[in-house]
């Protein structure tokens, strides 16, 4: 039971510190309408709760229990999405986002764990990439007339944005997790 307990909390504190430093940075760029679900800041709330929660699931459950809570949160954000915006983009976005965060998660869990003062930059130039990615793909797919190259530069700098927000905020919460840890262990 009290194992059970303390993985709920480091989950729901690496999510909350996560969230938070998404919606953070989020504010920075789009102000209040960053809560607005019509907004596009408003991915900074949706994409930063999915990516800590992904991170969350990764630092506490391990690899199964990552990709379960990617495909779930991924499924309710493409639903959510396809109300506003079409459904290739909201299935491109809902899903080509939180994937590789795993994958983030796995390399910075496991193969870079000495590393982690560079997750920020790493997790940041992933997002901005796959923003732009992910617009091509979707202008691609769609057949459009094409899109301005400010709009890359947008969605690069808001990916940037987000993925800051959300590494920082999910190295907070589990150094706020590890502080609660590190003084347990010396009693012992």
């Amino acid at each position: 039971m009290k194992k059970a307990l303390k993985q709920v909390v480091t989950l729901a504190a690496i999510t909350a510190a996560g969230t938070l430093g998404a919606v953070l940075v989020g504010l920075l760029a789009y102000g209040t309408n960053v809560f607005d679900p019509r907004s596009p800041g408003f991915l900074f709330v949706s994409f930063g709760f999915s990516g800590a929660l992904i991170f969350a699931f990764y630092h506490v459950r391990g690899l199964s229990e990552a990709i379960t809570a990617a495909v779930v949160v991924s499924a309710l954000q493409f639903v959510v999405g396809s109300a506003s915006i079409t459904m290739l983009r909201a299935l491109l976005f809902s899903f080509g986002l939180n994937i590789p965060v795993i994958a983030l998660a796995f390399v910075f869990e496991r193969k870079l764990a000495a590393h982690r003062r560079i997750r920020f930059a790493m997790v940041s130039l992933t997002f901005g990439g796959m923003f732009v990615f992910l617009t091509l793909l979707s202008d691609l797919l769609s057949e459009s007339a094409g899109i301005p190259a400010a709009l890359f530069r947008e969605n690069f700098v808001d990916g940037l944005l987000l993925g800051l927000g959300l590494a920082l905020g999910v190295d907070a919460g589990e150094a706020l997790i590890g502080s609660f840890e590190q003084p347990a262990r010396n009693r012992t």
